[in-house]
């Protein structure tokens, strides 16, 4: 497929622009996408994950368009996400202002499209105690288990237990340290508790990656959990579900941001090492956070 349609600013001969360069317009869609990966990891400075995601917004949308851009084919594609959730359609419209009004700088066509209201609070149902208890049992392996509550009592990412390294554990504290840090992410000092220590202990730790699960196994264990507790568990309902029993068990805001990586860098970098990290230890410890009794 190639681009057949680019609506043209006042002024432009429209058979010789494409965005911010003069080129053909024929140019195909995979040299397109080609040149709007590497703009977004060179030019925007993206994780080579999130330049993927944006990506396949853009290759999405040229194919749903028909290679057409325009206000009206812009417009025919985000209709298919109305009746979605609000985070979805934003999802979208991110992913388009992104290919179209930074790499093609045509703003002027995607600035007409604003995002939809979003509410900011909202009531989350999460499972019960006994619910997590009875996903872990679904599982047979020890280094799923161990991995299953690593996200329910450190609180840490998806991709952050994923890409751990032994160097990032520091197992006689039962300490989690995850090197990231992105625009718009950073992880924080996190801890397990003697649950996960159960399952961690286990483990043979070799160097690379300390969790060693490929994307089927990883996926397989989610839904063996899930079917079994009659409940959809995911890392990401396992670390709002920590963020919550932290706070119910009178953990400060500011301690659990620490924690899941929400708090301003120079705050994290003071709980690293040494007092500081021994205090962040005693005040995990006191909770006595518990996903299983």
């Amino acid at each position: 497929m190639r681009v057949t349609s680019l609506a043209s600013p006042p002024g432009i001969e429209p058979n010789n622009f494409f965005g911010k360069e003069f080129v053909s317009r024929n140019e195909s869609i995979d040299d397109i996408l080609k040149r709007y990966y590497d703009f977004c990891t060179v030019n925007r400075g993206m994780q080579p994950r999130v330049a993927k995601d944006y990506r396949e917004y853009a290759a999405r949308f040229l194919k749903a368009s028909d290679g057409v851009i325009s206000e009206e084919s812009i417009r025919q594609y985000l209709v298919l996400f109305l009746s979605k959730k609000p985070k979805t359609y934003n999802n979208q419209l991110e992913g388009l202002r992104s290919f179209i009004g930074r790499f093609l700088n045509r703003m002027d066509i995607i600035g007409r499209f604003k995002r939809v209201w979003q509410p900011t609070s909202y009531e989350r149902i999460l499972p019960a105690r006994e619910q997590i208890r009875k996903g872990l049992e679904a599982l047979e392996k020890d280094d799923e288990r161990a991995l299953y509550l690593m996200y329910a009592t450190s609180g840490i990412r998806k991709s952050e237990a994923l890409k751990l390294k032994q160097d990032e554990i520091d197992r006689a504290l039962g300490c989690v340290k995850p090197k990231h840090d992105t625009r718009t992410k950073r992880a924080g000092v996190s801890f397990y508790n003697a649950e996960c220590t159960v399952y961690m202990d286990n483990l043979t730790f070799k160097k690379g990656k300390v969790f060693r699960i490929g994307k089927e196994r990883f996926k397989a264990m989610w839904d063996k959990a899930s079917e079994r507790a009659n409940f959809r568990i995911t890392p990401q309902v396992l670390r709002v579900w920590q963020s919550t029993e932290l706070g119910e068990l009178g953990v400060p805001d500011r301690y659990v941001d620490v924690f899941q990586g929400r708090a301003p860098k120079k705050m994290i970098a003071r709980f690293y090492t040494g007092k500081e990290l021994l205090r962040l230890k005693r005040i995990y410890d006191k909770a006595d956070l518990r996903a299983l009794k």
